[in-house]
C-alpha cells in the first residue's frame, strides 16, 4: 500500500511553477522594468513646474510633457548636439 503524494501531483506542482517563473521573466518580450526608448525620458529629468502642462528640464533644456510624449511617440525629431 502506498502512502503520500504520488508523483502525478508533483511533477504537475513543478510544470506549474516553471511556466509561472517563465512567464514572469519576460522571455521574447521587453522588461517593464527597464524603460527604452529615445532621449530625453520623462524619469530622466526633473519636474520644475506641475501644473499643465508639466514642465521638466532634462540635460540642460525644458521640456513640457506634451512634447516628451511627442518625442516618444515618434512625432517630434529629437534633437541632436
Amino acid at each position: 500500500m502506498r502512502i503520500g503524494l504520488g508523483s502525478r501531483p508533483l511533477w504537475a506542482g513543478v510544470v506549474a511553477v516553471g511556466l509561472w517563473a517563465t512567464a514572469l521573466s519576460g522571455c521574447g518580450s521587453r522588461n517593464p522594468f527597464l524603460s527604452e526608448g529615445p532621449e530625453p525620458r520623462v524619469e530622466d529629468c526633473a519636474q520644475i513646474r506641475q501644473a499643465t502642462p508639466s514642465q521638466y528640464v532634462c540635460n540642460g533644456k525644458t521640456y513640457t510633457a506634451v512634447q516628451l510624449s511627442d518625442i516618444r511617440h515618434g512625432l517630434t525629431p529629437i534633437a541632436t548636439k
